[in-house]
């Protein structure tokens, strides 16, 4: 009978990992592919084909190519197999919650797992063959890991702790980001043991979900959150060099400890107890562990020496770089709007979770929450402001949400329930139609804030006309149909047209000697202009990237009543801010006369 809740519990998570399967699977190779999408399954093919020429952190850590490779090795080159390791990490993500039941309980481990797999957010970029999806999931595992260690100290756990950061590593540059997060975290959680300390009360590291008496509780966030947040407005207004303003909030962590503990009871604490529960060589076998896959994945499998070195340096050096970049152009706020547009109802339930914590304050809880506001800052601080970074967000506050609802489920016989559950069902309604629409029925569409600078279907029908008509040239004996593609338009090029016989780059320097059926350039290009051959070729200009940007600062008149509208049928309330990257096809007499006696067959 003991194993009987556990049963239950796990065909529930098993039933979500099942349906958030089939849901990410269901037209997966519908949408074109996105700028970055395209760019991560053509070096995934590159490798595949023996000419990746290694890590390079533009593009990001190498190991999802890796990946990708090997999905493309066993079941082919498709849009489907590019995107199929974005969709098996977010089935990942909702099954680790399961992996902490026992701290957790019930009611936050349905939850959480529900919120990761059918959330309109978590959906959407884990249907996105983008490298976040993975990070997203490599991240929920470190915080699975170190809370299992700091419970019950085991052996081998700080060896996968150092796996899931080399691999980190090996994704995404995010992972530094992470690992300040949970610095800073354990920098707070060490301030906090030490006030518990010095004030006589209890030094249980607690995990379980029960009420915890703790006076260091109330310090947690004024000991780290606070002047984390500061720390990042200063730096943004002044515009100061990030590795000041990480190291100043590191040293002024460093020094609230030491007002609060010497070394030696620093040394007692019950993280540190629980770090020190497992033996030296535990932790010497966790390096050797980062160090053997961190050279493995950077080198290339051990082929270019030098990749270890850069996956030390050259990340955290252009991401540095980028960080005046803005790139993308968000304001700072941006996830103060995107996320609530979408997750109105995980924010609402995060809210009464976060207060939920604070009143029965366990560790994890408060992992949770530390990890759900200092995401909230450190990406809104970042300059690259993106959709699809809002999932890193959305991870923790899928537990918080989980915590809000046992708030209320505890609360389940109280008087005046009955109208809270009514709300909270249509709102449950409402996201499920919202995750709908925007993943199925508006997957591509601008006017979707998840949708951003896509690839657009008029580009697409355009590759599949050049294929169709080579296709009839060959069939007839008149040979291939050729391509001329300008290198200012190289992605997504690269991708659609990898294997293609007749292709041939170009640019305005040297475009004289030309000759193509089609020509694929940016509107200001002159390469038309400068080849002789291309004089008589009949343009068209399309959009190959499109986008909406609300503009909040000119609009004023009725803000509220234009995002209800949005909200309700996505009118956007100013059409000049839905935008396109335009590109111009250019079609020679021969495939004119080749698309008409194709037309008359």
């Amino acid at each position: 009978m003991g194993r009987r809740p556990d049963t239950v519990l796990a065909v529930a998570v098993g039933a979500m990992a099942v349906a958030g399967l089939v849901l990410r699977l269901v037209e997966l190779a519908e949408r074109p592919l996105h700028h970055d999408e395209s760019i991560d399954a053509w070096y995934s093919w590159k490798f595949l084909e023996g000419t990746f020429e290694g890590y390079d952190p533009v593009y990001h850590g190498p190991l999802r190519f890796y990946v990708t490779a090997a999905f493309f090795w066993v079941f082919g080159e498709s849009h489907t197999t590019a995107r199929l390791m974005a969709a098996l990490a977010g089935v990942g993500m909702v099954v680790l919650p399961w992996f902490l039941r026992r701290t957790l309980g019930p009611v936050v481990t349905v939850t959480a797992a529900a919120v990761l797999a059918f959330s309109p957010i978590a959906l959407y970029m884990t249907r996105l063959g983008r490298e976040d999806s993975l990070i997203a999931f490599i991240t929920l595992a470190m915080m699975v890991v170190i809370v299992r260690l700091l419970a019950r100290p085991r052996l081998l756990l700080p060896a996968l702790l150092g796996f899931l950061l080399a691999a980190g590593f090996a994704v995404k540059e995010t992972t530094f980001i992470i690992v300040f997060i949970f610095g800073g975290f354990f920098l707070a959680l060490l301030a906090e043991q030490a006030i518990q300390q010095r004030n006589g009360g209890g030094l249980a590291l607690r995990a379980q979900s029960r009420p915890e008496r703790s006076a260091g509780w109330a310090w947690m966030l004024p000991a780290g959150l606070v002047p984390m947040g500061i720390a990042f407005t200063v730096s943004a207004y002044y515009e100061a060099e990030v590795f000041v303003t990480l190291g100043f909030y590191g040293v002024l962590m460093a020094m609230l400890i030491l007002m609060q503990a010497s070394p030696a009871q620093i040394w007692e604490l019950p993280v540190v107890r629980s770090v020190r529960g497992v033996p030296g060589w535990g932790w010497l076998l966790a390096a050797g562990v980062f160090i053997f896959f961190f050279a493995l994945w950077f080198t290339v499998f051990f082929d270019r020496p030098e990749g270890f070195a850069d996956g030390f340096t050259e990340g955290i050096t252009y991401w540095r770089g980028e960080q005046a970049t803005n790139r993308g152009s968000e304001p700072w706020h941006y996830y103060l709007y995107t996320i609530p547009l979408y997750e109105y109802l995980v924010c609402l339930l995060a809210v009464i979770g976060s207060v939920h914590v604070f009143r029965n304050p366990t560790f994890v809880g408060k992992f949770m929450v530390w990890t759900a506001v200092a995401s909230w800052f450190s990406y809104s601080w970042a300059s690259e402001r993106f959709p699809w970074l809002a999932l890193h967000i959305l991870m923790p506050m899928a537990f918080l949400a989980g915590y809000g609802m046992q708030a209320l489920w505890r609360a389940r016989r109280r008087a005046r329930m009955l109208p809270v559950w009514v709300v909270l069902a249509g709102l449950l309604a409402s996201t499920l139609a919202v995750s709908w629409r925007s993943n199925y029925v508006n997957q591509r569409d601008p006017r979707e804030l998840l949708t951003q600078v896509h690839t657009t279907d008029d580009y697409v029908d355009t590759v599949r006309r050049i294929e169709a008509l080579n296709e009839y040239s060959e069939s007839i004996g008149e040979g291939p149909v050729t391509v001329a593609v300008d290198t200012a338009i190289s992605v997504p090029n690269l991708w659609y047209f990898r294997d293609y016989e007749g292709l041939a780059w170009a640019d305005s320097a040297s475009a004289q000697h030309a000759s193509a059926d089609f020509v694929l350039h940016l509107p200001e290009s002159n390469i038309l202009a400068a080849a002789s051959a291309l004089a008589d070729h009949q343009t068209t200009r399309l959009p190959l990237r499109d986008w909406w940007a609300p503009q909040f600062e000119s609009y004023h008149g009725g803000w509220f009543s234009g995002w209800a509208q949005w909200l309700w049928d996505r009118q956007v309330w100013n059409q000049a801010t839905l935008g396109s990257t335009d590109f111009d096809v250019s079609v020679s007499p021969r495939a004119l006369n080749l698309e008409a006696r194709l037309a008359t067959e």
